[in-house]
């Protein structure tokens, strides 16, 4: 057996949020200017990065130089997947989320079969990006939640027939059955990423935005082990994530680096994400993070997973991307809104049938090439003759 494969073995298969009190004082142990120039976290990488963001003595800029020192040694340095939503019918009730099942002003959509494959064709012969990421809403009733399951498992095996090279798919959590169904349609070895993002680790926090009893996200619990039982079902790749100003930025980072730390000892491919709020139809989640502190929170948990890809959507412009680019390891251009690709037009991002409104509307092969402009290179993207 070998080592990976031993700590996979060993290691717990339930992940619970660290007592932030006792990493809170094991951060404050630390000589934070030391932690710059080593991979070594003697207090664990959630005490590394709670040191680095609360330090005064050590400047954001110092961090984020050394964060990328460590990020320039992965390959591909970066890499890419567009968001593809199929629907935005939701039995959840997120008070953040355009998609709650109390929007009344929410044009709901579905795509079915055709238009699945449609978009994906645009993305691959018009975008030049063969990477995908299938998002739908979360259902209350068992069937519903299998039936979906199933479906998110045909459009993930079309594909890879397709000619896409890495899939994501967040479709809310999952149970072992749902699991099951899904994997009939996937292998173990294929790059198949679960994301689950926690949104705000903190009980109270989550139950005040999840949308109480009979809401299927509101179980707290049933999220947070969904990448455990992934990984009991023998996947490896897992996005855990935490969104930015529902609560307390120190008490986040703390569980977030610490649930990531959990799923590299089971010995999974671990990219992580910290999105910040954005406005949506009827909510204004207006940010109370920012630019500076959200790119120092960055930088820490680059530091502190190293061996982790940050992923950079365009929920941020393009003059924020160019401050943490050098930090992340996935760029993810597209829009939250249900099928928004086309093979002319601009893509669409209409406040009535979208999750939430991105800070930077522009084809994903125009925010790509503008990457790659700058000799940069994205794996999973061919960028087209011409990119509109």
């Amino acid at each position: 057996m070998t080592e990976r494969s031993l700590d996979q073995a060993c290691a717990p298969t339930a992940f619970t949020a660290p007592d932030f009190a006792e990493v809170s004082a094991a951060a404050d142990a630390l000589d934070a200017g030391s932690l710059l120039d080593s991979r070594d976290h003697p207090a664990g990488r959630a005490a590394t990065a709670l040191a680095l963001y609360r330090s005064t003595e050590v400047p954001t800029e110092d961090i984020v130089a050394a964060a990328t020192r460590l990020a320039e040694r992965r390959s591909p340095r970066l890499h890419t997947f567009s968001p593809l939503y199929t629907t935005n019918h939701c039995d959840s009730d997120c008070k953040m989320c355009g998609m709650r099942r109390s929007n009344t002003g929410m044009v709901r959509r579905f795509s079915g079969k055709r238009e699945i494959e449609e978009q994906l064709r645009i993305l691959l012969e018009h975008e030049g990006v063969r990477g995908v990421g299938f998002l739908t809403g979360e259902y209350d009733e068992p069937y519903t939640r299998l039936a979906n399951a199933f479906r998110i498992g045909w459009a993930i095996e079309r594909a890879f027939q397709l000619g896409f090279d890495r899939v994501y798919y967040n479709i809310g959590s999952m149970t072992d059955e749902e699991i099951a169904v899904l994997g009939e349609w996937i292998t173990p070895e294929q790059p198949v990423t679960m994301c689950v993002f926690q949104e705000t680790y903190n009980r109270t926090t989550y139950d005040r935005f999840m949308g109480g009893a009979g809401a299927p996200k509101a179980d707290y619990d049933r999220r947070l082990s969904s990448f455990d039982r992934w990984l009991d079902a023998g996947f490896r790749h897992v996005n855990p994530g935490a969104l930015i100003g529902l609560h307390d930025v120190e008490s986040e980072i703390v569980a977030l680096v610490a649930h990531a730390e959990h799923l590299d000892r089971r010995g999974a491919v671990v990219d992580v994400s910290v999105p910040r709020l954005r406005p949506a139809l009827a909510s204004s989640n207006k940010t109370k993070v920012d630019d500076d502190s959200y790119v120092r929170l960055i930088a820490c948990v680059a530091l502190a997973c190293p061996d982790n890809r940050i992923v950079l959507t365009n929920r941020e412009d393009r003059a924020f991307r160019a401050r943490v680019l050098d930090l992340c390891g996935v760029i993810s251009p597209g829009s939250p809104d249900v099928a928004p690709y086309r093979r002319s037009d601009a893509i669409a991002n209409e406040e009535n049938s979208s999750q939430f409104l991105v800070a930077e509307l522009s084809r994903p092969s125009v925010i790509l090439a503008d990457i790659t402009s700058t000799g940069r290179s994205i794996a999973s993207f061919d960028e087209p003759v011409v990119a509109r």
